[in-house]
């Protein structure tokens, strides 16, 4: 029995809806097999139903919780699968995995290409997991950088591969956009997130609370009802929004904020200037090169300082409409193309 042919096959964790998109588009022109290791509880996850004709091929290598694997198991069935297939390039998705990472030194290096999310600003190579990480990128014969950090991150280890930077961590749902030539007076502000340490959201309510200005926090987690007791009446928190049902709030609202002390990329950036919102982020959100400084689309903070939030808010506010038109000039579909390209020219 001949080996079912793939061009990629892509070695991932769970579902997120902006992958799912994105893996879409690349297999319109090249055949696709997205591999999981299960489920997570991140919102951004999506349930895959076998009834959903998408373009890919998918299969899970264990299809409960993906913390409660068994990852020798989940190696085993890995080393199998892959076995059974033949394929021109395997994409690893990062270095998160112990599976995936052991496969990359069985899979032969001119097929191995890593996609990655974190860049220069936020990786550490110190200790024995910075070994860890340059042993596997060695074994790499491409990189897939999101953005210039992250491209900078293998330049700082003299990659002698290809690099071919995408530009975004996937595609996110689009929708019908109907008030983004408007905004309110005053501006509104807004996050959507996790209510989580690293988001950095108690600097953020320590501001609002000072200005006085209307701030939406979308989002839940642990820090919930702390945060809440913390925050004045100018502050409301409306819980978890699905994915799809964010637009019409980002809409509402006129200025996003991301104040993380660390952020991989900040796919929520991206939504937020599709929506048309001028944006506020801290210098440790990955994206910030590429979607905030290099598109003008906002302000960049320091992440650790209270008057440089301050400092932004009112740079934002004094030059709202500059930043509200580079925000509306953003090609959206351009983006969506590069990204896409990034991968298949790798074939």
């Amino acid at each position: 029995m001949s080996k079912v042919k793939y061009d990629f096959v892509y070695l991932t964790n769970t579902p997120s809806f902006y992958k799912l998109n994105l893996c879409n588009e690349i297999a319109k022109t090249n055949t696709l097999l997205l591999v999981f290791y299960g489920y997570g509880s991140e919102a951004v996850n999506v349930q895959l139903e076998e009834n959903i004709n998408w373009n890919f091929d998918y299969t899970f290598l264990n299809k409960g919780d993906s913390h409660k694997r068994c990852k020798i198991r989940t190696f085993l069935k890995l080393v199998y699968l892959m076995g059974s297939i033949t394929c021109k390039k395997v994409l690893f998705a990062g270095w998160a995995s112990p599976e995936y990472n052991i496969y990359s030194f069985i899979s032969p290096k001119k097929k191995n290409v890593i996609v990655c999310e974190s860049s220069i600003i936020d990786v550490s190579f110190k200790g024995l997991a910075g070994i860890i990480k340059k042993l596997i990128i060695k074994r790499m014969s491409a990189a897939l950088p999101s953005g210039s950090p992250h491209a900078e991150l293998f330049k700082s280890l003299n990659f002698k591969g290809t690099i071919n930077m995408t530009g975004g961590v996937g595609i996110f749902n689009y929708g019908d956009k109907i008030n983004i030539l408007t905004h309110n007076t005053p501006l509104k502000y807004i996050y959507v997130g996790r209510l989580v340490n690293v988001k950095n959201i108690e600097l953020l309510i320590e501001e609002f609370n000072r200005n006085g200005k209307p701030l939406t926090i979308v989002g839940k987690g642990p820090l919930e009802s702390e945060l809440k007791k913390k925050s004045k009446a100018n502050i409301n928190f409306i819980g978890y929004v699905e994915n799809t049902k964010l637009g019409k709030i980002y809409q509402e609202n006129d200025v996003f904020i991301l104040p993380s002390k660390s952020e991989v990329w900040g796919l929520v950036v991206e939504e937020a200037i599709y929506w048309g919102l001028p944006v506020i982020v801290s210098d440790k959100v990955g994206c910030s090169i590429d979607m905030v400084k290099n598109l003008n689309t906002g302000v960049i903070f320091k992440s650790n300082s209270i008057e440089s939030l301050d400092s932004a808010i009112i740079e934002i506010e004094k030059n709202y409409n500059k930043y509200k038109n580079a925000v509306l000039n953003v090609d959206f579909e351009e983006r969506d193309k590069k990204q896409v390209k990034a991968y298949t020219k790798l074939i």
